[in-house]
């Protein structure tokens, strides 16, 4: 036997594996080529002349090469309408002003946030703003309306019912049958099973049976009784004229309820009372709000927004903290896109009112607006919605 020789294993350090990239060769060369120079640009006079310029051409294209795409999108148009894209609109904000607007707006969230040495503790008697969901109460005390209003008093609950019933009498030779109810007066009934029993119906009366019928003993009649001074009722007449005096009020009374009617500013006094959770309850009460107020059509608004309640929107917006879930960001963009209806709106009734066609209110501030859609924007990531005003301004009419 004889045994094959095995060739030695390479060591891993002697493998080569190096990335560089090395110049591909054109294949083993079989046929002489002429030596020429690089730049030869003559007419081959023979084959190893002609090699020679096959070869360096050769090297001069690609390795690897692709069938042109047929379906392919030209450069030039791709690029002409991100072109038109990147153009922004002129009415909107410039970049200028958004960085000074979210600078200022974001000392101000810090300020507001910090706790101050005086803190005013709220009378427990009353309250300083309706309950979160309470949204009718809301829109009621952001227009001014009185805490009578906005706080009704609590109905009284109604009393239970207690009936009880009772057989016979104890230490008693009638048989008393009792029925006490809460809500009425307690009435007796109480009979004799012997001859000439008595028996009562009623804390007024006092009955007999007898061989000959039924008599009654004893009767009090209320009619004849004095009424206390303050259960005496008023005649006819006069309580005509105190519900005629009590209900059409004076002229200076009335115009005086007309000036305590303020709509209330966002104070620090309110917002120590609302939290993030609150506020954006409450900025999705003012989306709802203006969505109202912007379907209302030719007939007038119950849901009139104003410049306060921008001001109210401006304040809740520092409330909100930077990190939000998946719904409250819905939420905030919901209210930035309301914001840019009340622009569009505001911005086409302006035209309208230019050219003599109607003659409403002049539309809320649209700075106002443009702050809360720069905050939402720029806060809490949401830049895409810069496109969505730039499509609204696009539908102006011009």
């Amino acid at each position: 036997m004889f045994s094959i020789p095995i060739a030695p294993k390479r060591k891993y350090q002697d493998a080569d594996f190096s990335d560089d990239d090395e110049e591909p060769t054109l294949g083993r060369q079989v046929l002489p080529v002429a030596n020429l120079p690089a730049d030869f640009n003559g007419v081959p006079e023979d084959g190893l002349q002609y090699l020679f310029t096959v070869r360096r051409d050769a090297r001069s294209l690609p390795q690897i090469t692709r069938v042109a795409n047929p379906y392919e999108v030209k450069e030039e148009q791709r690029e002409s309408v991100i072109g038109e894209m990147n153009a922004e609109h002129p009415l909107l904000p410039s970049e200028e002003w958004r960085e000074v607007f979210l600078k200022r707006f974001k000392n101000f969230r810090k300020n507001s946030m910090q706790p101050t040495l005086r803190v005013d503790v709220p009378s427990a008697s009353r309250k300083l703003i309706p309950d979160k969901k309470e949204r009718d109460l809301w829109w009621a005390f952001l227009t001014g309306q009185p805490a009578s209003v906005w706080d009704p008093p609590k109905k009284p609950k109604p009393p239970k019912s207690n009936k009880t019933w009772r057989g016979r009498s104890q230490g008693s030779s009638m048989d008393t049958l009792v029925y006490s109810d809460s809500a009425e007066p307690s009435q007796e009934l109480s009979y004799s099973l012997e001859d000439g029993r008595i028996f009562s119906t009623s804390s007024s009366e006092m009955w007999r049976v007898t061989t000959d019928g039924v008599e009654l003993t004893s009767s009090l009649n209320a009619a004849t009784s004095l009424p206390t001074p303050s259960g005496t009722p008023a005649p006819p007449d006069r309580i005509e004229e105190l519900s005629s005096s009590n209900t059409a009020p004076s002229g200076p009374a009335s115009g005086s309820l007309l000036e305590d009617i303020r709509p209330p500013e966002p104070t620090p006094t309110f917002m120590k009372q609302i939290d993030h959770r609150y506020a954006l309850h409450l900025l999705m009460y003012f989306t709802h709000w203006i969505n109202l107020h912007l379907e209302r059509g030719s007939t007038p608004s119950p849901h009139a927004i104003a410049d306060l309640h921008l001001r109210w929107i401006f304040v809740l917006l520092s409330r909100v903290e930077d990190y939000v879930s998946a719904d409250e960001t819905s939420l905030l963009r919901s209210l930035a896109r309301a914001c840019m209806s009340l622009i569009e709106e505001g911005r086409t009734r302006g035209l309208l009112d230019t050219a003599g066609i109607t003659a409403e209110p002049p539309p809320i501030d649209e700075p106002a607006c443009w702050m809360v859609i720069t905050a939402v924007v720029s806060i809490w990531g949401q830049r895409d919605l810069w496109m969505d005003a730039e499509a609204m301004l696009r539908r102006l009419p011009t």
